[in-house]
């Protein structure tokens, strides 16, 4: 004879898995739904942060407006930048949740946590466009994205650390690969953060460089991976 459970079947099953008050109704479709959706407004309201002063419409000539458009190139740089790093972190982000199969609180606030960094950068990268000869301005872009960086790696390793939200067998290679690439933006955020320190403007540039360091951490990471010879 079936055993009946006052509180339902499935709810037993999942209280008999987890740790008590570790159960949660929340499902991974409405993680995923709040993280596209604050990707997608803050990557649009990156373009928010390019202004144009109010007073420069009474100047209608050719030669003013080239140089004022020419103006905002520090706008447009930070913009673009930021718009490609965010998409950088939500196709990771879609990554790292994929072979997520549970989850639990500690997960969720890791995942919130990241996200209150996705929705400050537009305030930093617009901070910094319109400050681009002061350092501070591009520092505080760069811990805006270090932080970003790290709670992204903080989420995948809470996740598969002893398997704790990933089914087991996962293969080491990809955990360590994946590991690896999350922590690529941190490290050049730092390496923008000291150059900043010694006075140099032009710090955000070092960003420019991540497509090499990450195929240089993919290949590294790849090759260990490899089953040794011999």
């Amino acid at each position: 004879m079936k055993k009946e459970y006052p509180e339902g079947e499935a709810m037993h099953l999942a209280k008999s898995r987890y740790p008590e008050g570790e159960v949660m109704h929340l499902t991974k479709s409405r993680l995923e739904a709040l993280t596209d959706g604050i990707f997608a407004f803050s990557m649009t309201l990156l373009v928010v942060g390019i202004n144009i002063p109010e007073k420069a419409a009474l100047v209608q000539s050719t030669p003013f407006v080239t140089n004022l458009l020419f103006s905002l190139w520090s706008d447009f740089f930070h913009y673009v930048l930021a718009f490609l790093i965010l998409g950088a972190f939500w196709l990771s982000h879609h990554v790292e949740l994929h072979p997520v199969s549970r989850l639990n609180r500690t997960y969720v606030w890791l995942n919130m946590g990241t996200l209150m960094f996705v929705a400050l950068l537009p305030f930093s990268t617009s901070f910094s466009g319109d400050f681009p000869g002061v350092p501070l301005g591009q520092i505080l872009f760069e811990l805006n994205l270090f932080a970003l960086g790290m709670g992204m790696f903080l989420q995948w390793k809470y996740a598969t650390g002893k398997d704790r939200l990933v089914e087991p067998g996962m293969a080491p290679g990809f955990v360590r690969q994946v590991g690896a690439r999350s922590l690529v933006v941190p490290f050049v955020s730092l390496l923008a953060v000291l150059i900043a320190l010694t006075g140099k403007t032009w710090s955000t540039a070092v960003y420019l460089l991540l497509p090499l360091i990450e195929y240089i951490v993919v290949r590294w990471a790849r090759k260990q991976a490899e089953p040794s010879g011999g």
